[in-house]
């Protein structure tokens, strides 16, 4: 998905710009937040397909901003990478608990940073794919059921005629048990 739209949050201004170069150079359409509040201004305009997202903010730090972007059902799905300088497990647990999909700490290596933000669009890609293939199959399914309503309708009068003449010929042969027989098996299948 290198047409992907990545946002980047962090409060450190030589962070945002090697990410933002970086991401770009690789393809990626990139947008920069300085701080949580102004992450999620950005989202509610235009939503990423991906948010690298730093812990240690001012006034909303990057667990709080998750937590908000996790909570919103229209931003619920996008993934969230935590980079961040803190490299205690705590923290990462933290993060993951927040509901971030990755966590890469600080100093990030290049290589790594394209290969997990690669990683995770694809299988965002993957997601969206799989969607789209179950609604089309709950779409045919409907399809399907209708059609096979709409069968058994029109088979329902038919088979009542059919039943009504195997029951008055079981009555019309009397005593010739192989007709009568015959049009006993015909009423009992239908």
């Amino acid at each position: 998905m290198l047409d992907a739209t990545i946002l980047i949050v962090d409060d450190t201004p030589a962070n945002l710009q090697l990410l933002a170069q970086m991401l770009a150079e690789a393809g990626y359409i990139v947008n920069a937040a300085k701080s949580g509040t102004q992450a999620l201004s950005i989202i509610e305009l235009a939503q990423p397909d991906l948010i690298l997202l730093d812990i240690m903010m001012p006034v909303m730090d990057g667990y709080a901003v998750c937590r908000h972007i996790k909570e919103n059902p229209a931003t619920k799905d996008i993934p969230v990478l935590f980079l961040s300088a803190l490299t205690d497990t705590d923290d990462k647990v933290q993060a993951f608990a927040a509901g971030g999909v990755d966590y890469i700490t600080k100093p990030f290596k290049v290589p790594e940073v394209l290969a997990r933000v690669g990683t995770h669009l694809d299988l965002l890609r993957q997601k969206r794919e799989l969607e789209a293939a179950n609604r089309e199959l709950e779409a045919a399914n409907a399809e399907l059921d209708a059609y096979a309503h709409t069968v058994a309708h029109d088979l329902c009068d038919p088979l009542s005629i059919v039943y009504g003449h195997s029951r008055l010929l079981a009555r019309e042969v009397g005593s010739d048990s192989d007709a009568q027989a015959s049009a006993e098996a015909i009423s009992a299948m239908t």
